[in-house]
Formats: structure tokens, sequence, C-alpha cells
């Protein structure tokens, strides 16, 4: 009898991730196929294990020859093209073959969802509708040197969507590092450009590449070629395209261009929230909160009719509760952001920023002990790496009982990191007085610098603290040997030491609260230009420390002063109810920067002129569409 289904697979190099591919397909198909392209480690041994149908095939720089080349040694009657990266769950696709059978063949091709797992820890999700699916009937072919895609012979091809899933881990960075993919890719584009055929297509795949290298203006000129050949938007590129080049134009800040072009996607595809939480962030990137919350609130509120997802999946939920969480935060409503972030931490457990604005909100009312209590009883961290990421940021932030709380928890086999970790809790935690009991091995301080929990300021801070050789050494082998000796050794002199490594410093003693260091720095300052002094108040603010930041403000020319020190200085003198000098300062911010909204906003928050009705005018052809400035029209 005839096998049902048949799973061909191209492969080389494929040793770490083939076995984990191979033993979830091997209940559920009835063949596999395996063509190596050339492997040089264990990938042919381990495929061997799973199939005696492994083939060589000569790399002709070309996958859909060499899908084709693997089909025809297929004998199922359907065929399913899986890459060595996927995996596939075992009951979806149990589910998805009955489905299949009940169309009795009056479909040539099935499309697929590959899930695709992004970022460091795969904590992003990404989703792209691929033809993989297809009758081995000899009448279904593959095409295009890359991304290929099935075509048939002779007649125009039954395509339905099986409810089939399959997972990738091909694009999380250590895999496209080791597998050289970027530089691949291109090669085989740059060909494919050449041949002239389905020129938007190759386009788009060429935007991709360019995508992926941070080359965002190539990306989106050959984003808006491929949509310019497009034969219709109904072609399964084509809506990936658009998600492209509204996200090129928001990297670039080009917000109008990428709300024209939502406007006109949201009607076409409106079963997708991912062109409208679009919108959503191009209002948040612009500082428009509340119009930016209404967005993500709706996104929420209609989530039961968002059945597609174009591009990121996370747009349905996830990501709608954590920008929510972090408007909240903005807007000093700590519960509320508890709320939202929890609900986003509930929808994807990979995210490691969630949970640093989960534990950092609870920090800010709960002793640490209770914070590594929830810590614990939630199961918040679910892997290693998580965890080491969570610590590291816990310290950087000053959080040195939790961390210690926390390093305790780690394995025999981390006593190196422990190590570390007690050392950086001591930097944080010791007064001059008390700094006898802190241990500094060099071994300790090289590997914390290696794994990033010492910096320069780190190490700074524990000279000026303990005054340990180990220490100095350490800084003076390095590049920073003039800093060294500008703090340490010619005092109060700075010939040498640069403005940025100055305020990495001072930045992160105010944060230590090392008073008598900070003191030391501040007497300094008077060496670099003037406008040091709103850098410093900057810091200053963001710490808590409003007055000093005040204080300094004033020293500074108007000329000097940031977005952030105009907002930081409104925020003090409304907290002081000092609302007349608020009102001044709002005015000289929107003389300086009239594209930035916060201004207008705090002006019509502000105005007892009866000139409101006249900024919102102004605001509003700024930001036409802002629903928020509409609404005060009628207030």
């Amino acid at each position: 009898m005839k096998p049902f289904m048949s799973a061909c697979l191209i492969v080389k190099n494929e040793e770490e991730m083939l076995g984990k591919c191979l033993n979830s397909l091997e209940s559920v198909v009835d063949e596999i196929i395996i063509v190596d392209t050339g492997s040089t480690d264990k990938t042919k041994e381990i495929a061997k294990k799973f199939t005696d149908k492994v083939y060589d095939f000569k790399w002709t720089n070309n996958f859909a020859e060499a899908r084709n080349f693997a089909a025809s040694k297929a004998s199922g009657k359907w065929i399913i093209a899986v890459d060595a990266d996927e995996c596939i769950d075992v009951n979806n696709f149990v589910a998805a073959m009955e489905e299949i059978k009940s169309y009795k063949d009056k479909i040539s091709i099935f499309l697929v969802e590959i899930m695709s797992f992004v970022g460091e820890s795969g904590e992003e999700i990404t989703v792209n509708t691929m033809a993989r699916l297809y009758k081995n009937d000899g009448s279904v072919y593959f095409t295009g040197a890359i991304h290929e895609q099935l075509e048939t012979k002779n007649r125009e091809a039954n395509l339905a969507k099986a409810s089939i899933k399959l997972y990738h881990y091909g694009y999380m960075p250590q895999v496209v590092e080791k597998k050289d993919k970027k530089n691949r890719n291109l090669k085989i584009i740059k060909q494919d450009l050449k041949n002239k055929k389905n020129h938007g297509f190759s386009y788009f795949n060429y935007g991709q590449e360019l995508r992926r290298l941070g080359k965002t203006k190539e990306a989106l000129k050959n984003f808006v070629k491929a949509y310019k050949y497009k034969v219709s938007v109904d072609e399964g590129w084509v809506r990936t395209c658009l998600f492209f080049i509204v996200e090129c134009l928001v990297e670039l800040k080009r917000y109008e261009e990428a709300l024209n072009i939502v406007r006109d996607t949201e009607s076409l595809w409106p079963a997708s929230p991912d062109f409208t939480f679009w919108k959503g962030d191009i209002y948040f990137l612009q500082k428009r909160y509340d119009d930016a919350r209404e967005v993500y609130e709706s996104i929420l509120l209609n989530n039961m009719l968002y059945e597609e997802t174009i591009y990121h999946f996370d747009r349905k939920s996830f990501l709608p509760h954590e920008r929510l969480g972090r408007i909240c935060e903005i807007e000093k409503n700590d519960e509320q952001a508890i709320q939202h972030y929890i609900e986003a931490r509930n929808e994807n457990t990979a995210s490691v920023n969630v949970i640093e604005r989960i534990i950092y909100i609870l920090s800010k009312y709960h002793t640490a002990s209770e914070v590594y209590e929830f810590i614990k009883n939630q199961n918040l961290i679910t892997t290693n790496k998580a965890y080491i990421y969570i610590v590291k940021y816990i310290l950087n932030i000053g959080l040195a009982e939790l961390a210690k709380l926390m390093g305790e928890e780690l394995v025999e086999e981390n006593k190196e990191l422990v190590r570390v970790i007690q050392l950086k809790s001591n930097i944080i935690t010791a007064s001059y007085i008390e700094n006898e009991g802190i241990v500094v091995e060099k071994k300790d301080i090289l590997f914390g610098i290696e794994i990033g929990i010492f910096d320069l300021a780190d190490l700074c801070i524990l000279y000026e603290i303990t005054k340990d050789e180990n220490v100095k050494n350490t800084i003076i082998e390095s590049n920073f040997e003039h800093v060294f000796k500008d703090l340490f050794i010619e005092s109060n002199k700075f010939k040498r030491i640069k403005p940025d490594e100055y305020l990495a410093i001072i930045g992160r003693a105010v944060r230590y609260n090392k008073s008598e260091f900070v003191e030391r720095l501040m007497e300094c300052r008077y060496v670099f230009k003037n406008d040091i002094n709103a850098k410093l108040a900057d810091i200053f603010f963001e710490n808590g420390y409003e007055e000093i930041a005040l204080d300094l403000y004033q020293l500074v020319n108007c000329n000097q002063l940031t977005k952030i020190g105009y907002i930081n200085i409104i925020k003090g003198l409304i907290n002081q109810q000092n609302f007349e000098e608020a009102w001044n300062v709002i005015q000289e911010a929107i003389n300086k920067f009239h594209n930035d909204y916060r201004f207008y906003k705090y002006a019509i928050l502000l105005d007892n002129n009866n000139n409101k009705d006249f900024i919102i005018g102004e605001a509003l052809e700024k930001f036409p569409d802002s629903k928020w400035l509409k609404k005060q029209l009628t207030n």
C-alpha cells in the first residue's frame, strides 16, 4: 500500500538540530527522505538512525533543485517539506492529517503556519504562512533558488490552508551566526535577481536579508521595489512585505508615511492585529500615550476578531499588555502596570524584559525576601539563562539583597558566578567603613567582566571603597588606564577622562548611593564644558534627586537642554506647584521642539489663559489623527 505522508528534508551540518526534528516526525509520517548537500559533521549518522533513505546531492546554490530531488525519492501520496531546524507538534499534526483526508484530493497544495522563535532566548514569535505540503503526483514542484515556492504544471493550483504548525528555531542569533545564513542567502538571492524571474518575490527576499543585516534604508528600497512588482495583494508574501515597509519607515522615524500605509492595510486585513498594533507603536514612539493606550486596549477588547497573524504573533495579546504596562509606569500607575505585566508574562513566559519590570515594581513596595518568595512561588523565571539575565539586571539597578538571595539558589557548578554576584552586591551595599570584609580576587573580577556583571564604573567604585591592588591592576591593564590616573592618582585634574566615561561612573555612584565618591566627582565637573551640568541633572533627576537636579538645570543655558531635560524641569516645577514658571518652560520647549507631543499636552493641561483651543489647533496640525487632542476641543 502506498504511504500517505512523506517528509522531505534538505540538510547540511545539522547535527545539533536534526535529531529533535526527526524525533518529532518519525511517529506521524510514513516515510522520511533526507537529502544531504555536503555535511562534514555527524548529520548523516544521525539521519540514518531514523531512516534508510538518506541521499547525497551536489549543492547547486538552488534550494528548489534540492527540494525537487528529495521529492523524486518520495513514495508517499503527499509530501511535506520540513527544514532540519523545525519541529512539529504530534497532536496538531495527527489532527491535520484527518483534515487533509477530508478534502478527498480536491486540493493539490496546502499552506502551513511557520512559527519562528527569534531573540537570544526565543522570546519573540513571528509567523509566516508557506506552501509546504503538496500532492506527490508529479504535477507540483518547487521553484526559486531561495525561499522557494510551489508551482503546478499546466493548471492553476488548488490551495487551502492546513492547521499544521511548524516550530522554527533557525532564526535565533546563535543558529544564524553558526550557519552563516546571512552571507549564504545574499549570494543566492543576488544570483536569483539576475535571472529576472518573479522580480517581486526576489526583491522581497533581498529586502529580508538586508533587514536581518540591519541595513534599513537599503531594505526599504527593495521592499518598495518588490511591492511595485506584485501581481496581486493576495500573493502570500505581499502583506509581509508591507509589514516590513512599515517597520523600516518606523525605524527611520518616517512616522506619517508609515501611518498612511497602516490606514490602508487595516481595511485590507481586518482579521489581523499586526498593522493596528503598528499604529499604537507609532503613537507610543511619538510619546502620544493616550492615543497609543486606546489602540492597545482596542486590540485586547476585540481579541476574538483577530483570527490571523501576518508576521508578529505577540501583537494580539502579549505586546499590547506589555506596552500598556510601560505606559502605566510612565504615568506612575504602578498598580495597573503590574497587572498588565503579569498578563503579558502569562502570554509569554520567555520575556525577560517583562519579568524585569515586575521585579522592579515589586521591589519599590516590598522587601527583598518578599520579592524573592514571589519569584519562587510564581515560578516567574523558567530557565537558567533567564535567571542569570535577571540577576545581572537587579544588580545593575542596585537591588543587592535580592541578588544575594537569588545567587544562593545557583547550583554548585556556578560557584564562580555566586562569588561574582556577592562581590557586586558588596560594591552596592558597602560603605567606606565597612570595606574590610570584601575579598577581591582577580579571577573573579575578570570573570565578572567577561559575563557582563562588572564594568568600568563598578571597578572604579570598588577601588574607591577598597583600594585593592587587584582592582587597580585590572583597570590599568585595560584601555582605561587614563581613567584610573585621573580619578585616583592625579585627582581633580581630569586631563584625559572623557565626558561619557565620567558620566557613566558618576551615574553608577549616584545609583549605588556612594555619596562621598559622588561629591568628589562633582567637584571635578568644572573641567568639562558647561553642558555637563545638564547631563548631570538628568542623572540626578532619574535617580530621584529632584532638588539637586533642578539646581543644576539652573546653571545651564537653554540651548544645552535636551528634551528629557525640559521634561524633568516641567515635572519638577509642577511638583513644586510652580505652575507659572512651568508654563514658561513649556512655551520655550514648544518653540524649540515643534514636533514633540508631550509639550503640547503639558500646555493644554496647564493653560489658564484661555489659549487652550489655539494650542490644540497647533498640535492637531502636527498630529491630525490624535483622538485625545480632538476630545480636548469638546471639553
